[in-house]
């Protein structure tokens, strides 16, 4: 968790950072919703794994 603390105030999002906090980017297919394209696209973090999706 102290890992995690060193990024909690980052002003630029650079390779490297992005290397470090990032352990894959899963994409999906492109499927057709109510006639709009739509892809799924899922983040996996390093430290806290993937973050569930927030419905607004």
């Amino acid at each position: 968790m102290i890992e995690i603390r060193r990024y909690a105030a980052i002003e630029e999002l650079d390779e490297s950072v992005l290397n470090r906090l990032i352990s894959k980017i899963l994409i999906g297919e492109v499927k057709k919703v109510d006639g709009q394209k739509v892809q799924e696209v899922r983040i996996v973090y390093n430290f806290v794994g993937e973050i569930p999706e927030i419905a607004a």
